[in-house]
């Protein structure tokens, strides 16, 4: 998602430097017509990121001798040499997707990427919440307000105000009847005008849009332009109704005067008077020329633009006039960094997007040797050698193994997304990496439950009739890289059952293995994670770490709590669906080694029980 983010903030830079050229161009200088052009330009920034997410991309091929990405990839490594041939399951089975090992490191470091996500969600929270404070505050104003006269007045307000999204209406304070009939008139003009423009709409979504990139100047300069805008679009209003340009400035003075002096500024979401830049609309006001007239006709032909602009920044993606002549091309591990020798930053993996596609091929030692990865040099030579070792025709330019990949990672992106959970490839669902590493099944059919069913004729390392179970609707996984599906055929080669619980391994070919436990119903929390006892580090996503140190947790944290006071784990998730009745469970694919799944349940009686199950997964 923060990549999704700074791509749209990019974008839409670019779109306001081209929405600011169209308005120079077409010498658009009412103060209308520039609050026009400039709502496009929010709007289209507030569409950019679910447009990016979700929306329909049109790729724009670009002549370079370059290719046009932002990440370089790869190293060379003296890997075992694996089995050429063309990607079909059977030979796809070859390559598998396993859990590296490193050296054990007692620490566990946060990336800078959680760090910045944690930073930016602040941020956010802190906006919106400001934001929709405002918003309850201005319909609480609407609600209190009374009809004196053929006016909305309300005692909370010192000067006018128009609030309200759709319906927006104009409320005066009580003390309205004082003032001259020609301030009267030329407010009511003025919050009139709000109204039938629909400021306080656009407004609001300034300030929504502010929440959402508060990390980018534009955001802050475009809430500020638009109400600068739109309070000058009002002023034209007024004195075009005939009022004088120094009874209307002393009008405005006035409602300031007595702002300050009462004290009763309401924090809400609206366009309230004299409203933001005083100074500046008084001097404009008296000093500047009156404002020229501007066609409908050539509005349009800016809007337009504007729009058009929008469309583009949007939905275009930059590719290398390559690509368009090749399949392979498309293919991000093709791609590099202008200076492929720069050195990468210290958590470069975590955001490697090649490393996340073609992990379900990667055996142990690539997958280790990637990650000493130091240079972007290194990176494209490593890629460039993970292909050429799986490459059935070394000998022409087209590498079928490569193709076929290429055409799997697009069906992932496209149809195996989870549909709540739009932020994650295709590629990286549960689906999405068995059709990545074993192909398309010959059926799939639907369950109970919301669960599915792949069924292969045959797969090299399992044998013949493959039935593969997913669930997309379970929350639990037992390990942070864990799926939630289970190999239903063959039958396991072992199951390894704990002493005194239901907690059990089932272990398959290529090295899987099937984790289940069960939640005790007075556990108020658990904890697990793996031993490996060679004493080797795994990996799951982008968790690292002694496989003897945490790797999962739920329910409440009980330390310090009295006994009997924290309701138990199924009691809280009686509403949502486990992957097991009762139980965590998932389907792992690990190294070959002998390890023991650990179990911490804290009960509601406040005491602890321990139990754990040691299991044996072969090479193959």
């Amino acid at each position: 998602m923060d990549a999704v983010l700074l791509e749209a903030a990019v974008r839409a830079l670019l779109l306001a430097l081209a929405t600011g050229t169209i308005v120079w161009v077409m010498r658009v200088k009412t103060a209308a017509g520039q609050h026009a052009a400039w709502t496009v330009v929010l709007l289209g920034m507030l569409a950019l990121p679910a447009w990016m997410l979700w929306g329909p991309k049109a790729p724009l091929p670009v002549i370079s001798s370059r290719p046009l990405t932002m990440w370089a990839i790869t190293v060379p490594i003296a890997p075992a040499s694996p089995s050429r041939g063309a990607m079909t399951p059977e030979n796809a089975s070859r390559s598998n997707n396993t859990v590296t090992t490193h050296a054990a490191s007692p620490i566990r470091r946060v990336s800078w990427r959680t760090t910045a996500l944690l930073v930016y969600g602040i941020g956010v929270l802190v906006l919106l919440v400001r934001l929709i404070a405002g918003s309850v505050q201005a319909q609480h104003l609407i609600r209190r307000a009374a009809r004196d006269r053929g006016h909305w007045t309300s005692a909370v307000c010192a000067a006018p105000v128009t609030v309200g999204w759709f319906r927006p209406v104009v409320i005066l304070p009580q003390h309205w009847d004082t003032w001259p009939d020609g301030q009267l008139a030329a407010v009511i003009v003025h919050e009139q005008e709000h109204a039938r423009r629909r400021d306080p709409l656009v407004h609001w979504l300034a300030l929504l849009n502010r929440a959402v990139f508060w990390f980018h100047p534009l955001a802050w300069w475009l809430e500020r332009r638009l109400e600068s805008l739109a309070e000058a679009a009002c002023d034209v209003a007024v004195l075009a109704r005939g009022h004088e340009r120094t009874d209307y400035c002393e009008y405005l003075l006035s409602l300031a005067h007595a702002v300050t002096t009462t004290g009763r500024r309401v924090d809400i979401v609206g366009m309230a008077m004299p409203g933001a830049s005083l100074a500046q609309r008084v001097e404009r006001i008296l000093n500047a020329a009156p404002e020229p007239s501007m066609s409908l006709r050539r509005l349009v032909c800016t809007l337009s633009a504007c729009v058009l602009l929008s469309a583009i920044a949007a939905a275009t993606t930059l590719t290398p006039a390559a690509a368009t002549r090749s399949p392979i091309a498309r293919a991000p591990m093709l791609q590099t960094t202008a200076q492929s020798g720069e050195r990468l930053p210290e958590y470069w993996l975590d955001d490697d997007e090649w490393h996340r596609e073609v992990a379900p091929l990667m055996t142990a030692d690539e997958l280790a040797g990637f990650a000493q990865v130091k240079t972007s040099a290194e990176r494209q030579a490593f890629v460039s050698q993970f292909w050429k070792r799986r490459d059935p025709t070394p000998d022409t330019d087209l590498n079928e193994v490569q193709l076929e990949f290429t055409r799997r990672i697009d069906y992932a992106r496209e149809h195996l997304a989870n549909a709540d959970s739009a932020a994650v490839p295709g590629y990286e669902t549960d689906r999405g990496r068995w059709y990545v590493r074993f192909g398309a099944p010959v059926t799939s059919q639907a369950g109970a439950a919301g669960t599915e069913e792949w069924r292969y004729r045959s797969l090299a390392a399992f044998g013949s009739d493959v039935v593969v179970r997913f669930d997309q609707t379970s929350i639990f996984g037992c390990t942070y890289r864990g799926g939630r599906y289970r190999i239903v055929s063959p039958e396991p080669r072992r199951r390894f059952q704990s002493a005194g619980t239901n907690a059990f391994a089932l272990t398959y070919p290529d090295r899987f293995v099937y984790l289940s436990f069960p939640i005790d119903p007075s556990a108020v929390s658990i904890r697990w994670g793996m031993r490996a006892q060679s004493g080797a580090e795994t990996t799951f996503g982008e968790t690292r770490g002694p496989i003897d140190y945490v790797q999962g947790a739920i329910g409440a944290d009980v330390t310090g709590a009295r006994p009997g006071t924290s309701p138990p784990i199924l009691e809280h998730v009686r509403d949502l669906r486990l992957f097991e009745a009762n139980g965590i469970a998932c389907t792992e694919q690990l190294p070959a080694d002998t390890y023991t799944l650990l179990i911490e349940t804290t009960l509601r009686s406040g005491s602890k029980r321990h139990d754990e199950v040691t299991f044996v997964v072969e090479s193959r």
